[in-house]
């Protein structure tokens, strides 16, 4: 297979949401403009007109698309500003070889005129959506086009492009409009994705159609391109929710062993089980954010993937073809995306087990917390009750004794002034040997005394409080 082709052309097709960059301010005609420096001394952004209310899903931005490029080689090229959808800015940006005859039987390496120092492949911020590279190149005359004899061919299209910098690796190949087309990028390496087509031209009706189908195919291309991108930003999630659902796992297992101990908590511990509790509601709350945002992601591809479908069945009314003579880009809505829906499927089923055991954990703990919180309570009120207690009895004996004491003086001054002497006269008469020593007044101050202590006595067992 003879390694010549005929007026080749590559397109790049680029992507950037608006969102807090709209107009002439988005960074993607930046981008566009930092190639077309490598060519001519035109610039986009100056000349881009934004429509003002539009309603329109496709919107042109600049009025006049072609370029004249400062070498006088036999290239030219034109650039092509769009909104679509009024969410999203888009361009498709031509370099190549006309076919009038002055590009022909040229060396595949010519293609490395296309890419200087890599300009082409655009390293966007987050709201790129991406791109994808197309190389066009007419084969000589009667040459076969058999797929596996073209493959290498093809690939040398891919290195002149790419120049050695991580070309894409070859995907799969088909014919598109009747000739052979080879696409490289493998969605199993997303993190590093590119998307290139390598379109040999072997029929005149196959650019005859590409020309009819421009439009489809640009929009064909974007809501690929945001399938793509919503699937790389689902990956990020995936790793974020997978660091959660192993700290979550790590935490049931240390509460698992808090409460297979069985013992009752101390106030410390009970703290830091209330801790745990509020955590873990955080938690619940940034992980349940992921899923959500997961389940977004998986929104918007299916949102895509049926605009993407229908765009390829305009396509064939267009043509009047069968969607099996697209199937190098009817693959992309029969596999591709199923399989990135699949896998989003599965994240999501694996992951909500995470939001299952933060629920089990979170009632775990807040039942303990509850049990333990009454046990403390209950030990709370028996101990002040006790207090209570205690203070009453301490109140209780202290009356009694201040009655005891009032009623046993009361008494010993009754005694002592109620005749005493005349109690001590009969004593003496009776002549009582221990008594006849006594001095009267010692006799008398004894006796109120013992009828005192007596009364003090009485009073005291009979006012002092009872035990419970």
């Amino acid at each position: 297979m003879s390694d010549k082709i005929s007026a080749p052309n590559v397109y790049l097709y680029a992507f950037q949401l608006q969102r807090n960059s709209k107009g002439s301010n988005n960074p993607l005609w930046k981008h566009c403009d930092n190639i077309l420096a490598h060519f001519t001394d035109k610039t986009v952004t100056p000349d881009l007109v934004f429509p003002e209310n539009s309603h329109s899903n496709r919107n042109d931005l600049l009025p006049n698309v072609s370029l004249r490029f400062n070498e006088n080689q036999p290239v030219e090229g034109f650039v092509q500003p769009l909104q679509i959808q009024q969410d999203s800015y888009a361009f498709c940006l031509n370099i190549g070889c006309p076919e009038d005859g002055t590009a022909d039987n040229l060396g595949v390496s010519f293609i490395q005129q296309f890419n200087p120092n890599q300009a082409l492949l655009i390293n966007g911020d987050d709201n790129f959506l991406g791109q994808t590279l197309l190389i066009t190149a007419w084969l000589p005359e009667n040459s076969s086009d058999n797929l596996d004899s073209l493959k290498p061919l093809a690939d040398k299209c891919r290195n002149a492009l790419f120049q050695g910098d991580s070309p894409p690796v070859f995907y799969r190949s088909g014919k598109l409009f009747g000739s052979p087309i080879f696409e490289y990028g493998s969605i199993s390496d997303i993190a590093n994705y590119r998307h290139l087509l390598v379109w040999l031209l072997s029929d005149k009706q196959t650019d005859k159609d590409f020309n009819t189908c421009q439009e489809e195919i640009f929009d064909l291309l974007f809501y690929r391109n945001k399938i793509i991108k919503a699937f790389q930003d689902s990956r990020l999630i995936y790793h974020e929710l997978d660091r959660e659902y192993r700290i979550i796992e790590k935490n049931m297992e240390i509460l698992q062993q808090q409460f297979s101990r069985g013992t009752v908590l101390t106030s410390v511990q009970l703290q830091e089980f209330q801790e745990q509790l509020k955590q873990l509601f955080s938690k619940a709350v940034t992980y349940t954010r992921l899923l959500r945002k997961l389940e977004d992601y998986d929104n918007t591809i299916a949102l895509n993937l049926n605009n993407y479908t229908d765009i390829l069945q305009k396509i064939c009314d267009i043509l009047g073809i069968d969607k099996e003579e697209l199937s190098i880009l009817n693959n992309f809505s029969r596999k591709t995306a199923p399989y990135v829906r699949s896998q989003i499927a599965g994240d999501l089923g694996y992951f909500r087990h995470g939001t299952n055991l933060i629920d089990q954990a979170i009632a775990s703990i807040r039942g303990i917390v509850e049990i333990e919180q009454a046990r403390s309570d209950r030990t709370n009120q028996l101990a002040l009750r006790n207090s209570e207690l205690g203070e009453k009895n301490r109140d209780d004996r202290l009356e009694s004794t201040v009655q005891a004491i009032g009623v046993g003086l009361a008494a010993g001054g009754i005694a002592a002034s109620s005749g005493t002497d005349k109690l001590f006269e009969t004593v003496q008469n009776h002549h009582i040997p221990i008594l006849m020593q006594w001095h009267p007044f010692v006799f008398s101050f004894a006796l109120s005394f013992a009828i005192a202590l007596l009364a003090a006595g009485i009073t005291w067992w009979r006012t002092k409080p009872k035990n419970n």
